[in-house]
């Protein structure tokens, strides 16, 4: 019964994340909502191992964890580099972009 719980809570929590992405132009908080959406994607691998009996759970996890820090440490990269050249954060306004 816990394993229903944990799917419904992953569908939700990737739904919001889904939402968050369609209801913002903010390049920020679409980032925010992208990760919300990995982790729920994490936490339904993490329960298809745990339900399936394996024992790649923990590994797939620090993985997807790893890929998630690389990803921040992109985002604050690509961040400074748009605050120093004073290019709005609207994603609607991103295709006048020339780097």
């Amino acid at each position: 019964m816990i394993q229903l719980y944990m799917l419904a809570l992953a569908f939700a929590v990737f739904s919001i994340g889904i939402a968050g992405v369609a209801s913002t132009r903010h390049f920020l908080v679409m980032v925010v909502f992208v990760e919300v959406a990995l982790s729920a994607a994490a936490l339904l691998a993490v329960l298809f191992f745990d339900v399936s009996g394996s024992s790649y759970a923990i590994p797939l996890l620090f993985s997807i964890w790893g890929i998630a820090a690389a990803e921040v440490m992109a985002l604050i990269a690509f961040y400074r580099y748009m605050v120093k050249e004073e290019v709005s954060l609207d994603v609607s306004k991103l295709s006048r972009f020339r780097g």
